[in-house]
Protein backbone atom coordinates (compact mmCIF):
# COMPACT_ATOMS: atom_id res chain seq x y z
CA UNK A 1 0.00 0.00 0.00
CA UNK A 2 2.77 2.55 0.74
CA UNK A 3 4.19 1.88 -2.97
CA UNK A 4 1.22 2.71 -4.11
CA UNK A 5 0.25 5.36 -2.28
CA UNK A 6 3.75 7.12 -3.90
CA UNK A 7 2.68 6.23 -7.04
CA UNK A 8 -0.65 7.60 -6.56
CA UNK A 9 0.57 10.75 -4.80
CA UNK A 10 3.83 11.06 -7.63
CA UNK A 11 1.17 10.74 -10.50
CA UNK A 12 -1.11 13.67 -8.60
CA UNK A 13 1.40 15.77 -7.79
CA UNK A 14 3.00 16.19 -11.31
CA UNK A 15 -0.47 16.81 -13.15
CA UNK A 16 -0.70 20.06 -10.81
CA UNK A 17 3.14 21.35 -12.95
CA UNK A 18 0.68 24.12 -14.81
CA UNK A 19 -1.44 24.98 -11.44
CA UNK A 20 -1.32 28.75 -10.64
CA UNK A 21 -0.37 28.13 -6.93
CA UNK A 22 2.77 25.77 -7.82
CA UNK A 23 4.00 28.76 -9.74
CA UNK A 24 3.34 31.31 -7.25
CA UNK A 25 5.21 28.96 -4.61
CA UNK A 26 8.29 28.19 -7.17
CA UNK A 27 8.64 31.90 -7.13
CA UNK A 28 8.05 32.32 -3.42
CA UNK A 29 10.80 29.58 -2.80
CA UNK A 30 13.96 30.46 -5.52
CA UNK A 31 16.14 31.67 -3.26
CA UNK A 32 15.72 28.33 -0.65
CA UNK A 33 18.53 26.77 -2.39
CA UNK A 34 19.30 22.90 -1.79
CA UNK A 35 19.42 19.66 -3.04
CA UNK A 36 15.69 18.19 -3.63
CA UNK A 37 13.77 18.79 -6.90
CA UNK A 38 10.15 20.38 -7.38
CA UNK A 39 8.02 18.00 -9.12
CA UNK A 40 10.82 15.60 -9.69
CA UNK A 41 12.61 17.87 -11.64
CA UNK A 42 16.44 18.08 -10.96
CA UNK A 43 17.05 21.14 -12.74
CA UNK A 44 15.16 23.03 -10.40
CA UNK A 45 16.64 22.13 -6.95
CA UNK A 46 15.72 23.81 -3.47
CA UNK A 47 16.03 23.47 0.67
CA UNK A 48 14.37 20.45 1.78
CA UNK A 49 11.93 22.15 3.36
CA UNK A 50 10.91 24.47 0.56
CA UNK A 51 10.56 21.62 -1.87
CA UNK A 52 7.91 19.71 0.44
CA UNK A 53 6.31 22.83 0.52
CA UNK A 54 6.14 23.04 -3.10
CA UNK A 55 5.53 19.36 -3.95
CA UNK A 56 2.89 18.67 -0.61
CA UNK A 57 1.33 21.71 -1.93
CA UNK A 58 1.08 20.69 -5.89
CA UNK A 59 0.05 17.50 -4.45
CA UNK A 60 -3.15 18.89 -3.10
CA UNK A 61 -3.95 21.50 -5.46
CA UNK A 62 -6.24 19.61 -7.60
CA UNK A 63 -8.02 17.64 -5.35
CA UNK A 64 -7.09 14.08 -6.46
CA UNK A 65 -4.65 12.62 -3.87
CA UNK A 66 -5.89 9.73 -1.49
CA UNK A 67 -8.16 9.94 1.81
CA UNK A 68 -8.56 8.17 4.91
CA UNK A 69 -8.72 9.96 8.53
CA UNK A 70 -10.78 12.02 7.07
CA UNK A 71 -7.94 13.40 5.69
CA UNK A 72 -5.27 13.29 2.86
CA UNK A 73 -2.77 11.31 4.37
CA UNK A 74 -0.12 11.54 1.56
CA UNK A 75 -0.24 14.38 0.10
CA UNK A 76 1.79 15.38 3.68
CA UNK A 77 3.95 12.00 4.17
CA UNK A 78 5.11 11.63 0.51
CA UNK A 79 6.87 15.10 -0.69
CA UNK A 80 8.25 15.39 3.29
CA UNK A 81 9.93 11.84 2.80
CA UNK A 82 10.69 12.21 -0.93
CA UNK A 83 12.85 16.05 0.43
CA UNK A 84 13.84 14.49 3.25
CA UNK A 85 14.90 11.09 1.64
CA UNK A 86 16.52 12.78 -1.00
CA UNK A 87 18.83 15.32 1.01
CA UNK A 88 20.28 12.01 2.83
CA UNK A 89 20.57 9.68 -0.22
CA UNK A 90 18.19 7.18 1.63
CA UNK A 91 17.10 3.90 -0.20
CA UNK A 92 13.54 3.18 -1.19
CA UNK A 93 12.67 0.35 1.11
CA UNK A 94 13.22 2.82 4.43
CA UNK A 95 11.31 5.53 2.67
CA UNK A 96 8.23 3.12 2.55
CA UNK A 97 9.03 2.23 5.82
CA UNK A 98 8.87 5.31 7.03
CA UNK A 99 5.95 6.22 5.11
CA UNK A 100 3.98 3.24 7.12
CA UNK A 101 5.18 4.75 10.63
CA UNK A 102 3.91 8.28 9.38
CA UNK A 103 0.47 6.45 8.34
CA UNK A 104 0.29 4.59 11.81
CA UNK A 105 0.79 7.91 13.85
CA UNK A 106 -1.15 9.32 12.15
CA UNK A 107 -3.87 6.73 12.72
CA UNK A 108 -2.82 6.92 16.32
CA UNK A 109 -3.80 10.67 16.51
CA UNK A 110 -6.97 10.56 14.82
CA UNK A 111 -8.41 7.86 16.65
CA UNK A 112 -8.23 9.72 20.07
CA UNK A 113 -11.06 13.12 19.24
CA UNK A 114 -14.18 11.73 18.54
CA UNK A 115 -15.57 14.94 17.26
CA UNK A 116 -15.02 14.99 13.53
CA UNK A 117 -12.26 18.08 13.06
CA UNK A 118 -13.94 19.36 10.15
CA UNK A 119 -16.97 20.39 12.27
CA UNK A 120 -14.70 22.23 14.20
CA UNK A 121 -13.50 24.49 11.53
CA UNK A 122 -9.93 22.66 11.41
CA UNK A 123 -8.75 21.23 7.79
CA UNK A 124 -7.05 17.65 9.71
CA UNK A 125 -4.49 17.43 6.97
CA UNK A 126 -2.62 19.74 8.28
CA UNK A 127 -3.95 19.62 11.91
CA UNK A 128 -2.64 16.18 12.01
CA UNK A 129 -0.08 15.61 9.08
CA UNK A 130 2.80 17.83 10.45
CA UNK A 131 3.14 15.53 13.60
CA UNK A 132 2.46 12.24 11.08
CA UNK A 133 5.34 13.28 8.50
CA UNK A 134 7.78 14.61 11.52
CA UNK A 135 7.28 10.80 13.14
CA UNK A 136 7.85 9.57 9.42
CA UNK A 137 10.65 11.88 8.75
CA UNK A 138 12.29 10.85 12.35
CA UNK A 139 12.22 7.33 11.77
CA UNK A 140 13.79 7.43 8.15
CA UNK A 141 16.74 9.36 9.96
CA UNK A 142 17.54 6.74 12.62
CA UNK A 143 16.26 9.24 15.55
CA UNK A 144 16.59 8.12 19.18
CA UNK A 145 13.70 8.51 21.22
CA UNK A 146 14.30 11.85 23.02
CA UNK A 147 14.73 13.94 19.47
CA UNK A 148 11.76 11.96 18.07
CA UNK A 149 9.98 13.12 21.27
CA UNK A 150 11.16 16.90 20.66
CA UNK A 151 10.28 16.65 17.22
CA UNK A 152 7.18 15.73 17.95
CA UNK A 153 6.61 17.92 20.79
CA UNK A 154 7.64 20.88 17.98
CA UNK A 155 4.91 19.72 15.73
CA UNK A 156 2.37 20.40 18.17
CA UNK A 157 3.33 24.30 17.79
CA UNK A 158 3.90 23.96 13.66
CA UNK A 159 0.29 22.99 13.15
CA UNK A 160 -2.78 24.69 11.73
CA UNK A 161 -5.34 25.07 8.76
CA UNK A 162 -9.15 26.12 8.43
CA UNK A 163 -11.71 25.08 6.50
CA UNK A 164 -12.56 28.46 5.39
CA UNK A 165 -9.66 28.46 3.25
CA UNK A 166 -11.49 25.57 1.27
CA UNK A 167 -12.22 27.16 -2.38
CA UNK A 168 -8.66 29.09 -2.08
CA UNK A 169 -5.54 28.33 -2.92
CA UNK A 170 -4.25 28.64 0.31
CA UNK A 171 -6.07 25.26 0.97
CA UNK A 172 -3.42 23.10 -1.26
CA UNK A 173 -0.63 25.29 0.51
CA UNK A 174 -1.83 24.03 4.05
CA UNK A 175 -0.55 20.26 2.75
CA UNK A 176 3.13 21.74 1.90
CA UNK A 177 3.62 23.71 5.32
CA UNK A 178 2.52 20.24 7.23
CA UNK A 179 4.70 18.64 4.88
CA UNK A 180 7.43 21.20 5.36
CA UNK A 181 7.30 21.86 8.67
CA UNK A 182 7.24 18.56 9.34
CA UNK A 183 11.25 18.71 7.93
CA UNK A 184 11.72 21.46 9.94
CA UNK A 185 10.71 20.56 13.27
CA UNK A 186 13.07 16.99 12.55
CA UNK A 187 15.67 19.20 12.11
CA UNK A 188 15.19 21.99 14.91
CA UNK A 189 15.23 18.75 17.19
CA UNK A 190 18.33 17.37 15.47
CA UNK A 191 19.66 20.88 16.50
CA UNK A 192 18.56 20.59 20.19
CA UNK A 193 16.02 23.37 19.86
CA UNK A 194 14.23 21.99 23.20
CA UNK A 195 9.95 21.80 23.10
CA UNK A 196 7.69 20.83 25.96
CA UNK A 197 7.62 17.00 27.32
CA UNK A 198 3.71 16.83 25.64
CA UNK A 199 2.96 19.30 22.88
CA UNK A 200 1.60 17.03 21.05
CA UNK A 201 -0.75 16.24 24.08
CA UNK A 202 -1.14 19.77 24.30
CA UNK A 203 -2.20 20.31 20.70
CA UNK A 204 -4.91 17.46 20.80
CA UNK A 205 -6.25 18.58 23.79
CA UNK A 206 -6.05 22.19 22.45
CA UNK A 207 -7.79 21.09 19.05
CA UNK A 208 -10.68 19.40 21.88
CA UNK A 209 -12.89 22.42 23.19
CA UNK A 210 -15.32 19.78 24.80
CA UNK A 211 -12.37 17.84 26.22
CA UNK A 212 -13.32 14.97 24.81
CA UNK A 213 -10.37 13.65 23.25
CA UNK A 214 -8.69 10.52 24.52
CA UNK A 215 -5.34 11.47 26.33
CA UNK A 216 -5.06 8.85 29.05
CA UNK A 217 -5.36 5.89 27.24
CA UNK A 218 -2.61 3.58 26.35
CA UNK A 219 -1.37 3.80 22.25
CA UNK A 220 -2.93 0.79 19.99
CA UNK A 221 0.78 1.45 17.65
CA UNK A 222 2.24 -2.20 17.57
CA UNK A 223 -1.16 -3.84 17.96
CA UNK A 224 -3.63 -2.37 15.83
CA UNK A 225 -2.21 -2.05 12.21
CA UNK A 226 -4.38 1.40 10.62
CA UNK A 227 -2.93 -0.36 7.49
CA UNK A 228 -5.47 -2.98 7.69
CA UNK A 229 -8.12 -1.44 9.59
CA UNK A 230 -8.32 1.76 8.02
CA UNK A 231 -6.33 1.33 4.72
CA UNK A 232 -5.99 4.46 1.86
CA UNK A 233 -8.65 4.95 -0.65
CA UNK A 234 -7.52 6.39 -3.82
CA UNK A 235 -9.82 9.18 -5.59
CA UNK A 236 -11.23 8.49 -8.76
CA UNK A 237 -12.92 12.30 -9.21
CA UNK A 238 -10.54 15.19 -8.40
CA UNK A 239 -12.83 17.13 -6.14
CA UNK A 240 -13.78 16.58 -2.67
CA UNK A 241 -14.18 13.43 -1.37
CA UNK A 242 -17.51 13.91 0.08
CA UNK A 243 -19.22 13.92 -3.42
CA UNK A 244 -17.98 10.67 -4.50
CA UNK A 245 -20.76 8.65 -3.26
CA UNK A 246 -23.21 10.62 -5.05
CA UNK A 247 -21.09 11.31 -7.84
CA UNK A 248 -21.04 7.10 -8.17
CA UNK A 249 -24.58 7.19 -7.80
CA UNK A 250 -25.22 9.67 -10.51
CA UNK A 251 -23.02 8.56 -12.84
CA UNK A 252 -24.71 4.83 -12.34
CA UNK A 253 -27.91 5.56 -12.97
CA UNK A 254 -27.73 8.12 -15.67
CA UNK A 255 -25.82 5.19 -17.52
CA UNK A 256 -28.40 2.39 -16.17
CA UNK A 257 -31.55 4.27 -17.19
CA UNK A 258 -29.37 6.26 -20.66
CA UNK A 259 -30.40 9.72 -19.26
CA UNK A 260 -28.20 12.58 -20.10
CA UNK A 261 -28.61 16.43 -18.43
CA UNK A 262 -31.70 17.42 -21.07
CA UNK A 263 -34.05 14.33 -19.11
CA UNK A 264 -33.37 15.99 -15.84
CA UNK A 265 -35.89 18.16 -13.93
CA UNK A 266 -34.37 18.30 -10.70
CA UNK A 267 -31.50 16.13 -8.62
CA UNK A 268 -31.84 16.08 -4.97
CA UNK A 269 -28.36 14.73 -2.64
CA UNK A 270 -28.99 13.95 0.95
CA UNK A 271 -25.56 13.90 2.55
CA UNK A 272 -23.83 13.02 5.54
CA UNK A 273 -23.37 16.29 8.12
CA UNK A 274 -19.68 16.81 8.07
CA UNK A 275 -19.68 16.06 4.49
CA UNK A 276 -22.25 18.38 4.01
CA UNK A 277 -20.31 21.42 5.48
CA UNK A 278 -17.58 20.35 3.17
CA UNK A 279 -19.25 21.25 0.13
CA UNK A 280 -19.18 24.80 0.94
CA UNK A 281 -20.58 26.42 -2.62
CA UNK A 282 -24.22 25.82 -4.47
CA UNK A 283 -23.05 28.39 -7.58
CA UNK A 284 -19.35 28.01 -7.99
CA UNK A 285 -17.58 30.46 -10.51
CA UNK A 286 -14.21 28.80 -10.69
CA UNK A 287 -12.87 25.02 -10.78
CA UNK A 288 -11.14 25.78 -7.07
CA UNK A 289 -14.96 26.55 -5.90
CA UNK A 290 -16.60 23.97 -7.97
CA UNK A 291 -14.18 21.11 -6.07
CA UNK A 292 -16.50 21.83 -2.88
CA UNK A 293 -19.78 21.69 -4.91
CA UNK A 294 -21.90 18.66 -5.05
CA UNK A 295 -24.29 21.04 -7.46
CA UNK A 296 -20.99 21.53 -9.76
CA UNK A 297 -20.04 18.21 -9.37
CA UNK A 298 -23.87 16.31 -10.30
CA UNK A 299 -24.10 18.78 -13.11
CA UNK A 300 -21.08 18.08 -14.40
CA UNK A 301 -21.64 14.25 -14.42
CA UNK A 302 -25.18 14.59 -15.87
CA UNK A 303 -23.70 16.83 -18.61
CA UNK A 304 -20.61 14.94 -19.22
CA UNK A 305 -20.81 11.70 -18.32
CA UNK A 306 -17.98 12.06 -16.01
CA UNK A 307 -15.80 13.98 -13.42
CA UNK A 308 -12.10 14.41 -14.79
CA UNK A 309 -9.65 16.95 -14.43
CA UNK A 310 -10.77 18.57 -17.70
CA UNK A 311 -13.75 19.50 -16.34
CA UNK A 312 -12.27 21.49 -13.60
CA UNK A 313 -12.92 24.72 -16.24
CA UNK A 314 -13.22 28.31 -14.72
CA UNK A 315 -15.06 28.54 -18.41
CA UNK A 316 -17.14 25.26 -18.21
CA UNK A 317 -17.81 26.21 -14.62
CA UNK A 318 -19.06 29.50 -15.25
CA UNK A 319 -20.81 28.52 -18.93
CA UNK A 320 -24.98 28.93 -19.13
CA UNK A 321 -25.25 25.75 -18.97
CA UNK A 322 -23.60 24.57 -16.31
CA UNK A 323 -24.72 27.58 -13.78
CA UNK A 324 -28.57 26.64 -15.70
CA UNK A 325 -28.37 23.02 -14.63
CA UNK A 326 -26.43 23.36 -10.99
CA UNK A 327 -29.85 25.29 -10.01
CA UNK A 328 -31.76 21.95 -10.70
CA UNK A 329 -29.45 20.58 -7.79
CA UNK A 330 -30.51 20.58 -3.70
CA UNK A 331 -28.22 19.68 -1.54
CA UNK A 332 -30.10 18.45 1.81
CA UNK A 333 -27.81 17.32 4.90
CA UNK A 334 -28.93 14.18 6.48
CA UNK A 335 -30.66 14.16 10.03
CA UNK A 336 -29.58 11.72 12.71
CA UNK A 337 -30.59 8.11 12.23
CA UNK A 338 -33.40 6.90 14.93
CA UNK A 339 -30.93 5.78 17.49
CA UNK A 340 -29.70 9.50 17.63
CA UNK A 341 -26.38 8.94 16.31
CA UNK A 342 -25.58 10.72 12.74
CA UNK A 343 -26.33 9.53 9.38
CA UNK A 344 -23.82 7.05 8.04
CA UNK A 345 -25.08 6.83 3.96
CA UNK A 346 -25.80 9.19 1.47
CA UNK A 347 -28.84 9.40 -1.27
CA UNK A 348 -29.47 10.83 -4.55
CA UNK A 349 -33.00 10.91 -6.44
CA UNK A 350 -33.52 11.92 -9.39
CA UNK A 351 -36.69 13.49 -10.84
CA UNK A 352 -37.17 13.29 -14.82
CA UNK A 353 -38.93 15.46 -16.90
CA UNK A 354 -41.32 12.26 -18.38
CA UNK A 355 -42.73 12.13 -14.72
CA UNK A 356 -39.92 8.88 -13.49
CA UNK A 357 -38.10 9.34 -10.18
CA UNK A 358 -34.71 7.30 -10.00
CA UNK A 359 -33.39 6.73 -6.83
CA UNK A 360 -30.06 5.23 -5.57
CA UNK A 361 -31.01 4.36 -2.15
CA UNK A 362 -28.42 3.84 0.63
CA UNK A 363 -25.35 4.61 -0.52
CA UNK A 364 -22.81 3.15 2.54
CA UNK A 365 -19.77 3.69 0.54
CA UNK A 366 -17.84 4.96 -2.13
CA UNK A 367 -16.80 2.39 -4.81
CA UNK A 368 -13.17 1.72 -4.74
CA UNK A 369 -11.02 3.04 -7.36
CA UNK A 370 -8.86 -0.22 -8.98
CA UNK A 371 -7.37 1.55 -11.99
CA UNK A 372 -4.43 3.12 -10.73
CA UNK A 373 -2.04 2.76 -13.69
CA UNK A 374 -4.54 4.43 -16.07
CA UNK A 375 -5.14 7.02 -13.51
CA UNK A 376 -1.09 8.28 -12.73
CA UNK A 377 -0.27 7.72 -17.04
CA UNK A 378 -3.52 10.68 -17.15
CA UNK A 379 -2.15 12.66 -14.43
CA UNK A 380 1.54 12.44 -16.09
CA UNK A 381 -0.24 13.73 -19.36
CA UNK A 382 -2.14 16.05 -17.75
CA UNK A 383 1.05 17.38 -16.18
CA UNK A 384 3.04 17.33 -20.13
CA UNK A 385 5.34 14.37 -19.30
CA UNK A 386 5.75 11.49 -22.35
CA UNK A 387 7.30 9.39 -19.97
CA UNK A 388 4.91 8.14 -17.95
CA UNK A 389 5.23 4.44 -18.51
CA UNK A 390 9.42 5.07 -17.78
CA UNK A 391 8.25 6.87 -14.70
CA UNK A 392 5.80 4.43 -13.42
CA UNK A 393 8.72 1.61 -13.58
CA UNK A 394 10.82 3.49 -11.41
CA UNK A 395 8.31 4.16 -8.68
CA UNK A 396 7.02 0.49 -8.74
CA UNK A 397 10.44 -0.28 -8.19
CA UNK A 398 11.00 2.18 -5.29
CA UNK A 399 11.75 -0.49 -3.18
CA UNK A 400 14.75 -1.47 -4.76
CA UNK A 401 16.28 1.70 -5.32
CA UNK A 402 19.26 2.38 -3.11
CA UNK A 403 19.57 6.04 -3.10
CA UNK A 404 16.85 8.05 -3.52
CA UNK A 405 18.46 10.65 -5.49
CA UNK A 406 18.58 8.43 -8.48
CA UNK A 407 14.10 8.73 -9.00
CA UNK A 408 14.79 12.72 -9.58
CA UNK A 409 17.73 11.85 -11.73
CA UNK A 410 15.94 8.84 -13.42
CA UNK A 411 12.86 11.03 -13.78
CA UNK A 412 14.18 14.17 -15.05
CA UNK A 413 15.23 13.88 -18.98
CA UNK A 414 11.46 13.44 -20.43
CA UNK A 415 10.25 16.86 -19.25
CA UNK A 416 8.62 19.10 -21.81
Amino acid sequence: MARSAFIDLVGVMLAARDEPVVGKLTAHTADAAGPCSLLLRKGMQRSASAAALVNGTAAHALDYDDVQFNAHPSTVLVPALLAAAERSAAPGERVLRAYVAGYEVWGELHRREPMPYHDKGWHPTSVLGTAAAAAAVAYLRGLDAATTQAALSLAGSFTGGVVANFGAMSKSIHAGRAASSAITTVDMAQEGITAGDDGLGGMLAALSPSAAVDLAGAPVLGRQWFFLDKPLMFKKYPVCFATHRPLDALLELAATHGITAADVEAVEVEIRATQARLLRFDRPRTGLEAKFSMHFGAACALLRGRVALADLDDAFVASAETQALMQKVRLVERGAQPGGGPAMADRVVIRLRDGRTLDSGEIAAATPHRRLREKFLDCCQAGGRADGERLLGLLEQLHEIDDLRQLAAGASPDWR
